[in-house]
């Protein structure tokens, strides 16, 4: 008859009662338990790498001290491996005290290490070979390296007491604790280096925020300042123009005004001689119209100063209607593409114009007037021409007679040169094609600072 199987081959699935094979289960139950133990106590030091490296190579430290129950352990990095770590080594001597030659607060300096320890830990951070290393330990050591990238990166050892050697477990245990703890310290290092480059970041941003609210700040206030200076620019302009325009109605207008008044008082004091009364009379109305055409000129460009609309050409038209009497045929040609000129431009030009136009009229005795506005690609030139008994050469004269001090009544050419050197511009004065006399003035697109001498 054969037997069944016993209660024990039932829960232990051993299928011999002998006492060899219960003791040997019961060891393997031991070994099972001590490793599952150093397993759990590796997994809790090496979680603590959000910590920094120095307190995970303390926890991998105690962990290797512990499972071994050692006299001495030690972990050392290599020289030039992980360089931002510190302390570069840590021991824990037979009294569980932390220790390390490098003086920091959390480990002082060991005091009488056996010669196994100071070997290995010199043979750590020189970088020798695991073999060399496991030797300089002696016969109680057990060394591991820190392995990174496939590279060694330092060491793990630990001592036993005399006479209690150390098992495959222990010797596996310690293997798996130092290869993740490499990792685990190659991580710590780039969070805390993350956290040091994100509070940089943070800081830095902080810094530039406030940049930015004092540039804001700033910027409003130059556009502030720019207006004011703006404001002050165009007032300036204006006071300037309106000094200017004072000085011309001084010296010119109430000049005739003057002369007319002082012949209207001659032909007063001539009644009842008409040979006497006649000339003095012809003499004021003459005065009188110039008079009238300078008030026209002022108040014209006094006009267009202040609306500044319509292109140059439409402006020479107006001019054209104003200064020339409807017996006289005028003309405004344009060559090229008209393109707006500065203000300070235009208005000059347009006195010009005005100056050119209203001489015409009065002195040249022609038919017609002929005005050519050229825009090239640098400069913009004004030409008014005439067909009338006007001289070019006599008119230079007058010119240079005016340069020179010599008294002279023609004071219109001496403003219309004045003008076009405000500019930067040219003035020149020669026979019309139509037979008269043409004037030409060339001033740049934008203002000019050079002072060029009339042609």
């Amino acid at each position: 008859m054969t037997e069944g199987p016993t209660d024990l081959d039932s829960l232990l699935g051993l299928r011999s009662v002998k006492r060899s094979f219960f003791d040997q289960y019961r060891a393997a139950e031991s070994r099972l338990r001590r490793s599952m133990h150093a397993l759990d106590r590796v997994s809790g030091a090496l979680v603590r790498t959000a910590e920094g490296p120095e307190e995970l190579m303390l926890s991998v430290l105690r962990v290797a001290y512990d499972q071994l129950d050692a006299q001495w352990a030690l972990v050392a990095l290599r020289d030039g491996q992980l360089p931002s770590v510190e302390p570069r080594h840590v021991l824990v001597d037979p009294e569980g005290r932390f220790v390390a030659f490098e003086g920091r607060d959390l480990a002082p300096v060991p005091d009488g290490l056996p010669k196994g320890v100071v070997n290995v830990l010199l043979a750590v951070l020189r970088g020798g070979r695991s073999a060399e290393v496991a030797e300089a330990g002696g016969p109680d050591a057990v060394t591991v390296p820190l392995i990174l990238h496939g590279g060694v990166i330092g060491g793990l050892a630990s001592w036993r007491h005399p006479g209690r050697p150390a098992d495959d477990i222990d010797t596996v245990v310690l293997r798996i604790l130092a290869a993740q703890a490499a990792v685990a310290l190659h991580n710590s290092v780039l969070f805390r280096d993350k956290e040091t480059l994100l509070a940089r970041a943070e800081e830095a941003y902080e810094e530039a925020r406030g940049h930015v609210v004092e540039l804001s700040r700033r910027n409003s206030e130059l556009e502030i300042a720019h207006r004011e200076l703006d404001a002050a620019h165009r007032q300036r302009i204006l006071d300037v123009e309106r000094s200017r325009m004072a000085r011309e109605l001084h010296d010119s207008v109430s000049q005739l005004v003057l002369g007319a008044g002082m012949h209207l008082q001659l032909g007063l004091d001539a009644v009842g001689r008409a040979e006497q009364q006649r000339p003095l009379l012809e003499k004021a109305v003459h005065l009188t119209d110039q008079a009238v055409e300078q008030l026209r000129s002022v108040i014209y460009a006094l006009r267009t100063i202040d609306d500044g609309d319509g292109s140059l050409s439409r402006l020479i038209e107006d001019l054209c209607r104003l200064h020339v009497p409807s017996s006289m045929s005028t003309e405004v040609r344009v060559l090229g593409s008209e393109f707006p000129t500065t203000h300070e431009i235009e208005h000059e030009l347009l006195r010009i114009a005005g100056e050119a136009l209203a001489n015409a009229a009065r002195h040249s005795r022609g038919d017609g007037v002929v005005v050519t506005l050229d825009f090239s690609d640098e400069a913009v030139g004004l030409t008014v021409e005439d067909d009338g008994e006007g001289r070019p050469e006599d008119l230079r004269y007058l010119l240079e007679a005016a340069r020179t001090g010599s008294p002279d009544e023609r004071h219109g050419l001496v403003n219309m040169r004045e003008r076009a050197e405000l500019v930067g511009g040219v003035m020149s004065i020669a026979e019309s094609e139509l037979g008269g006399v043409a004037i030409t003035v060339v001033a740049p697109r934008v203002d000019g600072a050079d002072r060029r001498p009339v042609r």
